[in-house]
């Protein structure tokens, strides 16, 4: 029996990003921007309208909670669901219902019949909607791509959030401004046709993987989390995940409270601070674009975990701003460099059966450790002090992830032979 030769490698065009190069992902990826953008708008927009009708930010904060406690419940059944049903006919109803849930808050809003029962009720719909929608969408990238293509899409889906996010909340504050809050919800509305319509034209109807005969969607759902808890590879996105979002990213509401006893600074530099992180995230996922299949998801989280640690650090210790600005741009750099490295870990070296689902707790994470966190910090005694506090997280999470990352098991795991699906397989992750 002879051996078959293996192919003669040719040397990738890192730019345009190959991922793009694949027809189906890029029109998906290209929807997504307006979507994108008007989601960071309705962000603004929905935040102004409740403070302008109640005064209370109480109100302001039921309002995220409504929004956000239905994709903490649900999102680990949104990820079964993504298992289960073909992710692109998912997407067609979770998109539409966005959309029309939008613009009936738009017209709610401009015929000023949006009580704040009303908006209660919309951020609901959206919650429990994106529960669904988010990992079904992360979860037909590896649809769209071949295996060694998930992190390059990965990366340029980051950098499509952290350019709107640079730019949507400056628009939405002009649209507010020149014409109320009202045209913000409308163009979300409006902007859902686009990945509409590409689920539509472009992207293919993929079935799901045959399941076991019999199996329910609870013994499913409890078959991931037992699995979570077993594979070394996915214990350990799990715990570097969860750290990073109870001791790291759960920060962020406090930069405020930063610029005003540390810094020193009023609202206008408060607001540079906040769109640096969109920068550093653009950057961040744009380089990582560029680095084609070179881009080792070993390195990206082991380099990410110690960059977001030293930039939290000195942030929560800065005392000017001019050393500030530069730490948030390495947070936000950082974050994206970790979370694509444990987001194409989860679609590329796991059974392609389980993406969904796995996915649906990597949201759950997020979405719950995220406002724990801060809540938390919020509690740490003035003796104590909160950015000494939030300093020993940072510490935490870079301790976290160099931990995981060196642990035996978890790279035998990621350099071993992966369970993925057909096409060419990644060369494996090297350290050191």
């Amino acid at each position: 029996m002879t051996s078959t030769p293996e192919p003669v490698s040719t040397p990738e065009r890192r730019w345009p990003p190959p991922a793009l190069r694949v027809r189906p992902f890029r029109w998906y990826w290209a929807a997504q921007w307006p979507t994108l953008l008007g989601t960071w708008m309705q962000i603004v927009a929905l935040g102004y309208l409740v403070y302008q009708q109640t005064g209370s930010t109480t109100a302001v904060a039921a309002v995220a909670a409504a929004d956000g406690i239905p994709s903490v419940i649900l999102s680990l059944a949104g990820g079964v669901l993504a298992d289960r049903l073909p992710r692109r006919r998912i997407l067609l109803v979770t998109q539409t219902l966005l959309g029309l849930s939008a613009g009936s808050l738009a017209i709610l809003v401009a015929t000023h019949h949006a009580s704040f029962a009303a908006i209660l009720v919309v951020a609901i719909v959206f919650g429990a909607t994106d529960a669904a929608d988010l990992p079904t969408r992360q979860a037909l990238v590896a649809d769209l791509v071949e295996r060694h293509l998930v992190v390059n899409a990965v990366a340029l889906g980051a950098a499509a959030m952290s350019a709107t996010r640079i730019v949507g909340p400056s628009v939405a504050g002009l649209l507010i401004g020149l014409a109320g809050p009202a045209v913000c919800f409308g163009f979300l509305a409006v902007a859902y046709l686009a990945p509409i319509v590409v689920l539509l034209t472009v992207i293919p109807d993929i079935a799901p993987l045959p399941r076991r005969a019999g199996a329910t969607a609870w013994s499913e759902l409890v078959a991931g989390l037992r699995i979570a808890g077993a594979d070394p590879l996915i214990r350990g996105v799990v715990i570097v995940a969860a750290v990073l979002a109870f001791f790291g990213v759960s920060y962020m509401p406090f930069l405020p409270v930063l610029a005003r006893t540390q810094l020193h600074v009023g609202p206008a530099a408060l607001g540079v601070m906040y769109s640096v992180g969109g920068v550093g995230g653009l950057v961040g996922g744009l380089a990582i674009a560029s680095m084609g299949r070179g881009a080792g998801r070993l390195q990206l989280m082991l380099v990410g975990g110690v960059v977001y640690a030293a930039s939290l650090f000195v942030v929560a210790h800065g005392a000017m701003l001019g050393v500030t600005l530069p730490a948030l741009v390495g947070i936000s750099f950082a974050f994206v460099a970790v979370s694509t490295s444990m987001t194409t870990l989860l679609q590329t070296d796991t059974d392609p059966a389980l993406r969904g689902r796995l996915l649906g707790i990597y949201a759950t994470i997020f979405a719950g450790l995220q406002p724990l966190g801060t809540v938390v910090y919020g509690l740490i005694p003035h003796s104590i002090g909160l950015f000494n506090a939030i300093g020993v997280g940072a510490l935490l999470v870079g301790a976290t992830t160099v931990l995981v990352v060196v642990t035996p098991s978890f790279r035998a795991r990621v350099n071993g032979l992966s369970i993925g699906r057909a096409g060419p397989a990644a060369a494996p992750d090297t350290l050191g």
